[in-house]
């Protein structure tokens, strides 16, 4: 089966938890080092990956409620992908295991 959203969903969170990793560098980048750092110059370009990141994450949320539609999923569900979704490395686990509910409802109904 063609599945648009889910290949849609797996895309936009891998990308959306590795700019959050960018973005938490950054922070952490900026705080831990001196004002002259490479980390300070480059505060405008960490700025736009800012930016960017909360657009991405306003589609991975759209994406979610999605597939929380589409799947029947409880509100409760979703907003454990969406809040799971804002922690480093986390992100990852929860996108495979969104993905893994996926395919376990797909073979669930074909039985």
């Amino acid at each position: 089966m063609n599945d648009r959203l889910l290949r849609a969903y797996q895309v936009m969170a891998t990308i959306v938890g590795l700019n959050l990793l960018i973005v938490m560098a950054g922070f952490i980048g900026k705080y831990a080092t001196d004002a002259g750092s490479w980390w300070n110059r480059n505060q405008d370009a960490f700025l736009v990956i800012d930016q960017l990141h909360g657009f991405l994450f306003m589609v991975l949320i759209v994406l979610v409620a999605r597939l929380t539609l589409r799947e029947k999923w409880s509100w409760g569900y979703m907003l454990s992908v969406i809040v799971l979704a804002c922690i480093p490395l986390v992100s990852f686990w929860s996108e495979r295991r969104t993905t893994h509910r996926v395919h376990a409802g797909r073979q669930t109904a074909s039985v």
